[in-house]
């Protein structure tokens, strides 16, 4: 049986492009019911020829696993919210252009410039489906009025690229688009031209969070508080929708995401040289995010 799921594990790791250090994660996720899941992850790999559908009241993935609208509107409008609020807080940072550094101005100005592309694809695949973007949760807020608050280069370099980036945008949007491009009618297809890999990253921004760390022009003890500052509130917005999964019949493979969502930054930083025990650091923050108050 091991063998067989990892024949199926395996295709799907590959197939999303997840890092081969996620597999521990998949397969604790896998064994709470391996008959399902190993034909769950079958149904992701091979649809053929088979189509989903949006009907006014769910979408049909190729798989045939279906939801109801009303959730992934839901889900669309916190992603907007998330590329709407990024694009508004990188346009204020280039423009007040702090200690005159120009580089920093024109990273932020270009990727809030593509986070604005983002939010307009998402506000036009939500109109097209009948809704209009709505004010988000408060747990959705605060991860942003955080990220705000930042008044360091270094700090917002960091949080931008290196924590949310792979956090947010790179476990739950790359995935998200990757399932539910394939249902897509005609009217969705600017979504799919929006969102695209190597659109989420900047090669500047990479270098430049990579040479904060390696060149130690902050503290590891800083980096480290300032990742778990990010993540605690990162792990209260996901718990905040746990409700909205289960009842989507998804609430494993939400937890397996969150997961992940978590141990992508940190894992980031172990691989940039940052000594930081991944899965003791996950149990903090989550123990955290469990106690945090608005």
């Amino acid at each position: 049986m091991s063998s067989l799921i990892d024949k199926l594990v395996d295709p799907v790791l590959e197939r999303y492009g997840v890092p081969d250090w996620v597999k521990p994660y998949v397969l604790k996720y896998v064994k709470r019911n391996p008959a399902n899941t190993v034909k769950f992850a079958a149904s992701f790999i091979d649809v053929k020829r088979k189509k989903g559908e949006i009907t006014g009241e769910y979408i049909k993935l190729p798989n045939g696993l279906k939801f109801r609208k009303d959730h992934i509107l839901h889900l669309l409008n916190i992603v907007f919210y998330g590329e709407e609020s990024m694009a508004r807080i990188a346009e204020a940072w280039a423009g007040k252009n702090l200690d005159n550094n120009r580089d920093y101005a024109s990273y932020f100005r270009e990727m809030g410039a593509k986070d604005a592309k983002h939010a307009r694809a998402i506000k036009n695949l939500m109109e097209g489906m009948g809704r209009k973007p709505e004010k988000p949760q408060k747990e959705i807020e605060e991860v942003f009025n955080y990220i705000a608050s930042l008044d360091s280069w270094y700090d917002r370099i960091l949080a931008t690229e290196l924590i949310l980036r792979n956090s947010y945008a790179k476990t739950f949007g790359l995935i998200f688009y990757k399932v539910f491009y394939p249902v897509s009618p005609e009217f969705m297809r600017s979504f799919g031209k929006a969102f695209t890999a190597a659109d989420l990253e900047s090669a500047w921004g990479i270098s430049e969070a990579r040479r904060v760390i390696e060149t130690q022009l902050i503290s590891d003890e800083h980096i480290i508080e300032l990742t778990r500052e990010v993540l605690i509130r990162i792990q209260r917005s996901i718990d905040a929708n746990m409700r909205l999964a289960k009842a989507s019949g998804i609430e494993d493979e939400a937890k397996l995401l969150s997961d992940i969502a978590i141990a992508y930054p940190l894992q980031a930083l172990s691989m940039m040289g940052i000594k930081v025990n991944v899965g003791k650091e996950m149990n903090r923050i989550k123990k955290a995010a469990a106690k945090l108050k608005y």
